[in-house]
């Protein structure tokens, strides 16, 4: 008993003083930053850097660039520069080192050269460097490689708030984003413009040409346009700015140079048509599979796209094809909740950023996804013993999306606008009774999906917008409605504020939701809080995603981390974050600490640690609208390290070990990138999840009660990625992933309070709760983009997926090779091609 007493006292006194040791560290790192932070510059003032450039608002004040218009028939977009046309266009003034060491002159040179025509505007790079350490990776666009880079932001209003980039390695591979709010990236907007890129005596060079009805801006005498420029050496992994953002304050575009002065061009119609067809071949479907639709289904439609004024742009799909060429992961879902999938299609992918707001009240894969057996209205007829409820053999594949028409952009300075609408068809399935008899039955409405948003912007950083969606549907179903009010300010420079307040209603119940938050950056600390709350019948997951209702939850983070390097240290960074959340009843259903720390060597070699833990706390969804379940203590630690991202090997290796009622959950991953020629990238991992004896929900008992299990959780995922870079417009990747991942569950109870699991006679449960799966999936693409701004797409999906249960399962890691030849293993095989073509007026 003796020994039994000094045991908890020592594991009590242990937990402690590791959290007394984190909170001193914290506390100290912290106070040390502030004090850093109460002696540095204001930065509203200009700031003398180490190279004695002058960076900030007086940069943007004193900095300005006129100018210069040349033929476009003097420039032949070749990554060259050997035209005369060149000479006459000045260099740019040069550029300020951000990274590693913030404020000085770069290692080596670069001469820019920006010029316009009537045709658009037209930006050159001469970057020095030894041309054996210029790399330059193909890659598909938009995909990040390791590689050398330049870009040019261009803001064709000139508000401060809104542009473009446009970024050429020295492969030629481009990207491209669309800026909002200042400092937000839309890196899946695509954008019709040329570039090219090569290697020379003096390091490498690049052209870069974007038309004017690419930039949409309004019509007028004479214009001034936000311009800056980047560069990016991979080799020493420095970045350099022609305008840099100072440490700690938010900002892209409105610290971008006048470029003054340009006369005479026109931003034209901006007319865009762009008609697809496609075919989709079923080439094997699964044994029973629901799908009845022809083997051979092909599709056309089209996309108009026309802007109005500046960059208010009407999109008119019709008949569009929304099928995604990538795949989604396979996963064994044992919680309570929705899984969310990003989305990957490209009309709802454009401009979506007017329409996110803190609570998402808008989840673009609402719209047209895949009809689901359990939505079809089943009939069951006869009564007493002779009752019987059809069997659904049948189910549209897709749903049909007939139209979709969005508006996005300024109406007026400072004002945005973001009207989406589309309207998807009935679906329906195949119903079958015992005697053979069958017939249609519907599985969704015909629905209509929108979305209003209007928002009022004063500065780059300072904002007011409306929001509101509505669900509609023909058939009768109850309609769901959603609208809110949000805000966003900057003040003091390095303080910013948001908030939003959001109402609900699904036809049925009403709610309401607000957040805010609070956050100030600096140059060595970064400190924010926020709270978020949503009413227990507050529910938006007709058109928007939201996990449950019923909490108030506050957070506060505190991080610090070095302005400048040292020694051997490229960035440190770490701090505490913690989380309390209630429920409206007064359910603590969150009580978190964490501490974290995040090392970069001067070589590029990463480090991040995480230790932190959780108090007891209630799980009101664990028991599927049971009785709260009482969560006990859990502490855990996790980290990973990877080698240098510069290189053409790296690897990531990721562990964490995590302990809750002794009960132990390690999990351990690696990963490898092999770059063995510029053209080709090869990924290979493989994550190990294991969970050994905790209590989780299972089933309900005879009498309705929630029945716990002890779950021995164990799954692998492999996965294996390859891009090869043929051409910078036409690219193969290939997707491939293995699962296996089981549930096996002993010692069943019943859970009487949140508190106490009696125990019962597992006899009724054992086996019958478990629940297995093996999924292979393997996606290849082909892409080309035959001329800028039309592709072609060959993509060919294989899935082999086997589900287990209703029998007791065990983890055996061989059964995720040899489940994918069992006799109910699904097998499925598709194969889809697109064809886009771009008519721009």
């Amino acid at each position: 008993m003796l020994s039994t007493s000094r045991s908890r006292w020592w594991e009590h006194a242990r937990r402690l003083a590791w959290a007394l040791a984190c909170a001193v560290v914290s506390v100290v790192s912290v106070v040390a930053a502030a004090l850093a932070e109460a002696q540095a510059a204001s930065p509203s003032a200009g700031i003398q850097t180490i190279s004695g450039e002058v960076i900030g608002r007086e940069r943007v004040r004193q900095v300005k660039l006129d100018a210069a218009r040349i033929d476009d028939d003097a420039i032949v977009i070749d990554g060259r520069l050997d035209e005369r046309a060149w000479l006459a266009v000045p260099t740019l003034p040069t550029m300020i080192q951000t990274e590693p060491r913030f404020g000085a002159a770069p290692t080596h040179a670069t001469e820019v050269r920006v010029a316009y025509g009537d045709k658009g505007i037209y930006v050159a790079f001469q970057c020095d460097d030894d041309p054996e350490h210029v790399r330059g990776a193909f890659a598909r666009k938009d995909q990040y490689v390791p590689s050398d880079a330049v870009l040019v932001e261009i803001d064709p209003n000139n508000d401060d708030t809104t542009g473009f980039r446009f970024v050429v390695n020295p492969s030629a591979a481009q990207a491209d984003a669309q800026l909002f709010r200042d400092d937000y990236a839309e890196w899946l907007w695509d954008g019709v413009w040329r570039s090219a890129a090569k290697k020379n005596e003096r390091g490498w060079a690049a052209e870069i040409f974007v038309p004017w009805s690419t930039l949409r801006f309004d019509s007028q005498e004479s214009y001034t346009f936000g311009i800056n420029t980047e560069r990016w050496i991979n080799n020493i992994g420095e970045r350099s700015r022609l305008s840099p953002t100072p440490q700690g304050l938010p900002g892209v575009m409105s610290y971008a140079l006048d470029y003054r002065g340009v006369t005479g061009v026109e931003p034209g119609l901006n007319v865009e048509l762009r008609p697809f067809t496609s075919l989709r071949i079923a080439a094997q479907r699964p044994e029973g599979s629901l799908d009845l639709s022809p083997t051979l289904l092909p599709n056309g439609g089209y996309d108009v796209k026309y802007g109005l004024r500046g960059n208010l742009t009407l999109d008119l799909a019709v008949n569009p094809d929304f099928g995604q060429a990538e795949v989604d992961p396979a996963v064994l879902n044992l919680g309570p909740f929705e899984v969310y999938f990003p989305e990957r299609r490209t009309f709802f992918l454009e401009s979506k950023e007017i329409f996110e707001t803190r609570f998402s009240l808008f989840y673009s894969r609402r719209v047209g996804r895949a009809p689901r057996p359990s939505s079809a209205d089943l009939t069951t007829r006869g009564e007493g013993d002779d009752q019987e409820t059809a069997e659904l053999v049948g189910l549209d594949p897709l749903t049909r999306i007939f139209g979709a028409l969005r508006l996005t952009g300024q109406v007026a300075p400072g004002w945005s606008i973001g009207v989406l609408s589309a309207t998807t068809g009935a679906t329906s399935g195949v119903e079958r009774f015992a005697n053979g008899s069958e017939r249609r039955v519907t599985v969704d409405p015909l629905t209509q999906y929108s979305v209003l948003r209007l928002r009022r912007e004063f500065d780059s950083q300072t904002s007011v917008g409306l929001i509101s969606t509505m669900v509609n549907r023909g058939s009768g179903d109850a309609d769901a409605f959603t609208g809110g009010v949000d805000y966003r300010i900057r003040f003091r420079e390095r303080w910013r504020h948001a908030a939003q307040v959001i109402g609900t209603h699904d036809g049925e119940d009403a709610g309401m939701g607000a957040s805010a938050d609070l956050r100030r950056g600096g140059r060595n600390l970064e400190v924010a809080t926020s709270m978020d709350m949503l009413t227990p019948r507050a529910n938006f997951n007709d058109l928007g995603y939201m996990r449950f209702a019923n909490y108030i939850t506050g957070r506060a983070s505190a991080y610090v981390f070095n302005a400048q390097p040292f020694g051997k240290v490229r960035t440190l960074r770490g701090g505490p974050d913690g989380e309390l959340s209630a429920s409206f009843e007064g359910l603590m259903q969150v009580k978190r600490l964490n501490q974290v720390f995040e090392l970069t060597t001067e070589k590029f070699w990463y480090t991040r640690l995480l230790v932190g833990g959780h108090w007891p706390q209630l799980d009101l969804y664990e028991t599927r609208g049971g009785i709260p379940y009482e969560v006990p203590r859990h502490w855990y630690i996790v980290g990973s390290t990877s080698t240098p991202t510069n290189q053409r090997v790296t690897a990531t290796v990721r562990g964490a070990y995590g302990e809750q009622a002794g009960k132990p959950g390690p999990d351990m991953g690696i990963e490898f990138k092999l770059r063995p020629v510029d053209r080709l990238e090869v990924t290979a991992s493989l994550d190990i999840n294991l969970v050994f004896g905790r209590p989780r929900w299972t089933t309900r008992s005879a009498d309705d009660e929630p029945v716990f299990g002890r779950g021995d959780l164990f799954s692998y995922t492999g996965v294996l990625r390859a891009t090869l870079g043929i051409l910078p417009t036409l690219t193969l990747q290939t997707f491939n992933q293995l699962l296996y991942s089981t549930a096996h569950h002993t010692h069943f109870y019943i859970l009487t309070d949140p508190q106490t699991l009696v125990p019962i006679d597992p006899t009724p449960y054992f086996g019958f709760v478990d629940q297995a799966l093996t999924s292979l999936i393997s996606n290849s693409i082909l892409r080309w983009e035959y001329i800028p701004g039309s592709f072609l797409f060959v993509a060919y999906t294989h899935r082999t997926t086997l589900s287990e249960g209703g029998m007791e399962v065990r983890f055996d890691p061989r059964r995720g090779f040899t489940n994918l030849a069992a006799t109910g293993a699904r097998n499925e095989d598709i194969i889809f091609v697109k064809l886009v073509h771009l008519f721009s007026l």
